[in-house]
């Protein structure tokens, strides 16, 4: 049976599926590992421990699957110094390690934020690869000087494999180094942080056959020798093709420790507009089209309401072997609450990208129920998503229906708000997106299917779909008027009102 493999690596999990050339799922794992936001960060060792334990799972799940292809997903930013050999000479430096604020400073002060942002997509920030690898010549200068090269996850993985020193322009665009419009990496830029394009791998499109692993790494990872390695591409851009957004006019909202919506766009969203939004825009893991973001830290916040207010509720899921949510989000609310909740834990996504801000809850009262500070807490997520794709509209950004991925689409209750909250339908898309959309992609890199459409026939079964209520619909767009007030009062926030 002819199959692909699609790869998940996150900042604290790895995932790997398999697939048939249907899109049937024929075998998945999954496998947390350890990061430090903070200090040491991710150890290499680690990561490909990880991802040599999953793999050899999933064969072991299906060892008469004929596996042709496979590519990766990889969150990210992040990166790792090597030396001459390949090497790696210290952990990976995360995209939430909370360090670069000057170099990024440093970057807006050189170039100007608006000529950073047309060139590359990105609103200049901290988070981002090369403001990070200046910090490491200036705070570490001992790695920087005995680095040869400097590679994100997907890089570093295809070179340990021994398929060669390639990154996906999905995942290279994420950087802060790459030219949007020429998919090569920007010199000048490169430069300010101490490194030239040859300290970096080499810029691919999403979909390019890169070649075979080495026979050792492919025995590593119980692999046919005949794998052919396509590149992949950032995870949201294959959680997008994976939900099935191969063209404008699809959103896909994924819901995990960020909730982010990602939307295809044929053309860079560039203006001054987008800017004071920071709304980034990134090349698709589907050529030739781009993807722009809104993301928030939803999944922090909610995490948070599990393991803060409801220590009884966990106790009890794991007596009964049932995700905590389940019990925390039965018998709520149909209505809007009371509650206003603003859901910046670690400070907020866009378009403020304000790290200083903090979480607040407004209108408690002793009659306020548990259940009643639950769907607050998903109201105040969803009502920040909402603002965030209203200014995406107003900017000319094109959506029509929301394709929902990750973990808060098991939940219908939260689709449900979030139909009503959005006032558009929002689809439920089953399995793991970003596993899904590297498969789908190292599909179509091997000529298995002539395009991503057909790709995206094949692999993605719609689920359920959730329609607005024209009531419910009503008494949110009052409820959201009520938290953007706040927001202006509480942090200064002010932007363009929903119609």
């Amino acid at each position: 049976m002819v199959a692909l493999l699609g790869i998940d690596i996150g900042t604290t999990a790895l995932k790997a599926t398999l697939y048939s050339a249907d899109g049937d799922r024929l075998a998945g794992a999954a496998l947390e590992y350890a990061a430090s936001r903070t200090g040491s960060g991710l150890e290499p060792d680690s990561l490909w421990q990880a991802l040599a334990m999953v793999v050899r799972r999933v064969r072991q799940m299906a060892p008469a699957a004929d596996i042709r292809a496979a590519a990766i997903s990889s969150h990210g930013e992040s990166f790792v110094a090597v030396d001459r050999s390949g090497r790696a000479i210290a952990p990976f430096v995360l995209n939430t390690a909370p360090i670069a604020l000057e170099e990024a400073a440093a970057y807006a002060d050189k170039f100007g934020r608006a000529a950073i942002f047309e060139r590359t997509g990105l609103p200049t920030h901290s988070m981002y690869t090369l403001p990070k690898i200046a910090w490491l010549r200036t705070h570490r200068p001992e790695i920087f000087a005995a680095a040869d090269r400097f590679l994100c996850v997907e890089d570093y993985v295809l070179m340990r494999l021994g398929v060669g020193s390639f990154i996906s322009t999905s995942l290279a665009s994420r950087t802060m180094g790459l030219d949007l419009a020429s998919c090569q990496w920007a010199d000048d830029l490169l430069d300010f942080a101490g490194i030239g394009p040859t300290q970096l791998a080499v810029p691919v499109a999403s979909g390019t056959r890169l070649g075979h692993g080495s026979p050792a790494m492919c025995d590593d990872l119980s692999l046919p020798h005949e794998v052919e390695w396509v590149a992949g591409g950032h995870d949201q851009g294959c959680c997008s093709l994976g939900a099935g957004a191969v063209a404008e006019g699809i959103a896909v909202d994924g819901t995990g420790t960020f909730e982010c919506i990602s939307i295809p766009v044929r053309s860079a969203r560039l203006s001054a507009e987008a800017l004071a939004y920071n709304f980034p825009t990134e090349r698709h893991t589907v050529p030739p089209l781009l993807l722009t973001l809104s993301y928030i830290a939803g999944g922090v916040a909610l995490k948070w309401f599990r393991d803060v207010a409801s220590r009884q509720l966990v106790a009890e899921a794991a007596a009964r072997h049932v995700d905590p949510y389940d019990l925390i989000l039965t018998d709520l609310p149909d209505g809007p609450t009371d509650l206003l909740v603003f859901p910046h834990l670690i400070g907020t996504g866009t378009p403020w990208l304000d790290a200083k801000a903090r979480g607040a809850v407004v209108g408690i009262g002793a009659d306020t129920s548990y259940e009643e500070f639950a769907k607050a807490t998903l109201e105040g997520i969803t009502l920040e998503m909402q603002w965030n794709l209203d200014l995406q509209a107003s900017i000319g950004t094109d959506i029509g229906r929301i394709h929902a991925v990750g973990g808060g689409s098991r939940s219908e209750t939260w689709l449900q708000l979030k139909a009503d909250i959005f006032n558009r339908d929002v689809i439920a898309i089953p399995g793991e997106a970003s596993c899904a959309g590297a498969a789908m992609g190292a599909g179509v890199g091997i000529g298995a299917f002539p395009s991503y459409e057909e790709a995206a026939a094949a692999f993605v079964r719609e689920g359920k779909i959730y329609s607005p209520r024209p009531q419910q619909v009503a008494r949110y767009r009052e409820k959201g008027a009520r938290h953007r007030e706040m927001a202006g009062r509480l942090y200064g926030f002010v932007a363009k009102s929903s119609a």
